[in-house]
């Protein structure tokens, strides 16, 4: 095998170069173009050869290391300590332990997923909260460091230098780094799409609940009705003031203690809705919302899941009021029209709240050159309180 046609292409991989070394002989490996071949190259690589050739690449190694090293000098004098350091990231850029764990997780709750929609295994969601709790607590140093890789690829991207012994170094380090973001993009893209399809049946059970909830809550409101206007015609003049003595009195400790009953029971129907769990729910809307990838894919999936989140956010203020003002001594009151719409803006805003809490959460990796800006949650939050309106007139 000739060593020319080697000038002719841009670069020599390191796999490329361990084949070259074992197949051979040493004057042909004293011909490569040191200028094409990778900056590290493990000194290993000298067992893999031959013995009779092994001086040869020892000594291609020697020279390469002397070459490289000879142009970071005059590439760190030609674009400045900041554009080597971006070099020497795209080396390991998007092969950190976090984002190897974050992608070895995603990958086990898709395959959970599968499995359970081909009938292989049983839907746990329990386990699956669980599981993407612990994906939540590494999320905010994938997409840190995410930011950061974009940030360099930016950054060399401004700096390519015009000596054209110089630019492919550059351009190289360049498009390790772009790749590197399109990776875990599609990665988080992944997650997100999978975090927000378990998220909306969540939502949709709980849903569910509340409904049924609403519809327990009328019918004990009608049979509280009931007993107070028999409460009423007892305490008034359609009885003679003998029969209102004893009887009476047994008739209305009946009816009271019907009425406790009613009360214990509307509790033990109430559905337990909590700020961590609006904020998850949120979480999962947002995030999926700002990423073009899952935004596309999860179109539909997004109009839905907002509903319910819209619903359920409405239900959770309307708890908490009622909890304040310890309605619970009386928990048949029926929702004025008044009072629906200082729900709505007590919804509005928690949604306000949250989206303060993103902001300064995020600081690390929304940016005016990330992929996700602040005009974009700027945006989403105008969106979202839009549509909230709109949900809880209808």
């Amino acid at each position: 095998m000739s060593t020319h046609k080697f000038r002719e292409i841009p670069h020599i991989s390191l796999d490329l170069l361990r084949k070259l070394v074992s197949e051979l002989p040493g004057d042909e490996i004293k011909r490569l173009p040191v200028e094409k071949l990778p900056e590290c190259i493990p000194e290993d690589i000298v067992e893999e050869a031959p013995y009779y050739s092994r001086a040869a690449v020892e000594n291609l190694i020697m020279a390469a290391n002397a070459y490289h090293l000879s142009m970071r000098m005059r590439l760190q004098r030609a674009v400045g300590d900041e554009v080597i350091a971006a070099i020497d990231h795209a080396h390991h850029a998007g092969a950190s332990a976090t984002v190897r764990v974050f992608r070895t997780k995603v990958l086990e709750l898709i395959a959970a997923r599968q499995h359970a929609a081909r009938g292989e295994g049983k839907t746990d969601m329990a386990q699956y909260a669980a599981h993407i709790k612990r994906l939540n607590d590494l999320l905010i140093d994938v997409r840190t460091e995410q930011a950061n890789t974009l940030r360099m690829q930016r950054l060399l991207e401004a700096n390519m230098p015009a000596d054209p012994a110089l630019r492919p170094t550059v351009a190289r380090a360049e498009a390790q780094l772009g790749r590197a973001v399109t990776e875990v993009e599609q990665l988080l893209g992944q997650f997100f799409t999978a975090r927000l399809q378990l998220v909306r049946q969540e939502m949709s059970r709980k849903r569910m609940q509340v409904e049924a909830m609403v519809e327990k809550r009328e019918t004990l409101r009608l049979q509280l009705q009931m007993l107070n206007k028999e409460l009423g015609e007892m305490s008034g003049g359609l009885f003679s003031r003998a029969l209102r003595s004893r009887q009476n009195k047994a008739q209305k400790e009946q009816i009271q203690a019907q009425i406790v009953r009613l009360v214990t029971d509307l509790k033990t129907t109430e559905v337990a809705i909590s700020e961590t769990d609006l904020t998850r729910w949120l979480d999962a809307v947002v995030d999926a919302s700002l990423h073009r990838q899952a935004r596309e894919f999860l179109r539909e999936l997004l109009v839905k899941s907002r509903t319910l989140l819209y619903s359920l956010l409405n239900h959770y203020c309307i708890a908490q009021e009622d909890a304040a003002r310890q309605i619970a001594s009386n928990p048949f009151i029926q929702v004025e029209p008044k009072d629906a719409i200082r729900y709505m803006l007590k919804s509005e805003e928690f949604i306000l709240k949250y989206f303060a809490r993103k902001r300064e959460q995020a600081s690390a990796w929304l940016s005016n050159v990330a992929q996700v800006r602040m005009d974009d949650l700027d945006s989403l939050e105008r969106d979202l309180i839009h549509e909230l309106r709109r949900s809880l007139k209808r």
